[in-house]
């Protein structure tokens, strides 16, 4: 329960003045209506669906994005599927976008298009077979006009292969009509080496490849963004410049975008009227773009446990790697303190693997010096400080998010 002086502390917060003026717009999910430096690509996309809404049959429509992080592969797969929904006269256009590290199963991604379809539809109860064969029926009985984007689909057939993949293409074939077309997004094409070579070529053919942006289209960026997030003349010329020069480095928008939202942060925490360069080296050196706030928040309670006890043994040694066994023991301690009952062996290799595909944490077996053979852990390069503080507020988050549900 709030005491009268934290209700206080929290009402000044809300009447607080602020530099944002729109917050979300520098939200990780959000779709801004102009790409900078995306409108080539962006009309790429609208030359090869440009027969989606028409009446006749057409053969299967897929492409696939690829580029580095931050390179801006989801915000142009999103727009895109925007601008088609502003233009559908028959109201009958269905945008579903899927990020498979979230929906990490062929099951889950049939079931949330099925449920998009119908909200009726539970999301348990069903076999893979039973659930495909009503997501065929439902799409011949409502007859919409889908673009599926499947964000991040090479971390998927790294997990699960490629079957997979094949089924999905081939449920457009059950069909009495192409009701789906498909947007994939990858890192590289990499992945298409495990696909038959007739399903390669069209992957291949059927490619929007992006580049890192330039420190020049980053300021771009940045400065749009700014105008949608910030009140008027509330950041100066130099922080957006330092930003830029910043983020250059890995030509990460995202990144950017994160300093930004950090700059912004820090300008109100100190109850400044304006964002200056020194509020952007603050948010620097909180936000590093090797480990993302979204990667932490898609991870189960226990995996944030596991890489809780790795960053925690990490400080306390202060060495580059600890070994395997350190990682559990620490882990005990966690689950101990947050009160919860630790896993099994297996399940916490399975969680360092999870976490090391999804490059949170790397490993290296033991070379010479130790005893046997062994794996360490360590973190990418970025202040364990950094991590630990964010981490222990998503664990205490989710905790509480489950207790609530549970009363």
């Amino acid at each position: 329960m709030m005491h009268s002086s934290d209700e206080e502390y929290f009402n000044s917060l809300i009447k607080k003045p602020t530099v944002f003026k729109n917050i979300g717009c520098l939200s990780v999910t959000y779709t801004p209506p102009y790409l900078p430096h995306r409108e080539e690509e962006l009309r790429t996309l609208a030359k090869y669906f440009k027969t989606i809404f028409e009446e006749q049959d057409e053969p299967l429509r897929k492409i696939c994005i690829t580029g580095p992080t931050g390179s801006g592969k989801t915000t142009l797969a999103k727009r895109f599927g925007q601008l088609l929904e502003n233009i559908d006269k028959n109201k009958n256009f269905l945008l579903v976008y899927i990020n498979c590290r979230i929906y990490k199963s062929p099951y889950l991604i049939i079931s949330t298009l099925a449920r998009k379809l119908n909200k009726a539809i539970p999301p348990r109860g069903y076999s893979f077979e039973e659930l495909q064969s009503l997501l065929i029926r439902l799409l011949d009985f409502y007859s919409p006009k889908v673009l599926l984007v499947l964000d991040e689909i090479d971390y998927l057939i790294s997990r699960v292969g490629t079957d997979f993949l094949y089924t999905l293409l081939r449920i457009s074939e059950m069909t009495t009509k192409q009701w789906i077309s498909y947007i994939f997004i990858a890192k590289n094409l990499n992945f298409i080496h495990q696909l038959d070579a007739s399903t390669q070529s069209s992957f291949q053919s059927n490619h929007i490849s992006l580049d890192r942006y330039s420190e020049t289209d980053l300021k771009d960026i940045i400065k749009s963004r700014s105008e949608l997030a910030f009140y008027d003349s509330t950041i100066t010329e130099d922080s957006v410049e330092l930003i830029a020069d910043i983020s250059s480095k890995s030509g990460d928008a995202r990144y950017a975008i994160e300093i930004l939202w950090g700059a912004g942060q820090c300008a109100d925490d100190e109850s400044s009227p304006i964002v200056y360069p020194d509020h952007v080296r603050k948010a620097k050196a909180l936000i590093h773009p090797e480990i993302r706030r979204e990667v932490i928040l898609t991870l189960t309670l226990h995996q944030k446990l596991i890489l809780l006890a790795i960053i925690r043994k990490l400080k306390h040694t202060k060495n580059a790697y600890i070994s395997t066994n350190d990682a559990i023991s620490s882990y005990r301690l966690a689950c101990e303190e947050y009160e919860e009952e630790p896993r099994r062996h297996t399940q916490i290799w399975s969680y360092l693997k999870e976490l090391s595909k999804q490059d949170v944490i790397s490993t290296k077996i033991s070379g010479e010096g130790m005893r046997g053979k062994t794996t360490l852990i360590s973190i990418p390069d970025i202040s364990v400080e950094t991590i630990e503080l964010f981490l222990m507020k998503s664990i205490e988050n989710q905790k509480k998010t489950v207790e609530h549900a549970e009363k």
